[in-house]
């Protein structure tokens, strides 16, 4: 009987959460805390974008990519002959190599213009 009593008058105070006189000011400190890592964690995440595209840029032109292909859009006009049958299993490796990379620049562009203008 005492245990019954004991936890119904345990339940009847987690049910009446007493209500603190600083709630409104402690809620503001934590958005202003949230929102404050917002804006660092966008610039850590942008600068290691910034960063990586550094490093793939200088791979790729460290690996001759560029001069392949300048060879391959020399070849250009004979593809285009054949564009209606032209697949991606088609291209050679290292073209397809870079259209993923501009794909995937595209779809960073397009993510880091997307942030900003939710704001309007």
């Amino acid at each position: 009987m005492a245990e019954t009593l004991f936890e119904l008058r345990v339940e009847r105070l987690f049910a009446e959460a007493p209500s603190l006189a600083d709630a409104e000011a402690f809620a503001g400190r934590t958005l202003e805390r949230i929102s404050r890592g917002w804006l660092a964690r966008r610039a850590v995440i942008g600068s290691m974008g910034v960063l990586g595209g550094l490093i793939g840029g200088f791979e790729v032109v460290s690996t001759g990519a560029l001069g392949q292909f300048s060879g391959l859009v020399a070849q250009a006009p004979g593809w285009l002959a054949h564009a209606a049958s032209l697949s991606p299993a088609v291209l050679p490796l290292d073209l397809r190599a870079v259209a993923a990379a501009v794909v995937l620049a595209l779809v960073g562009v397009a993510y880091g213009l997307a942030r900003p203008m939710r704001g309007f």
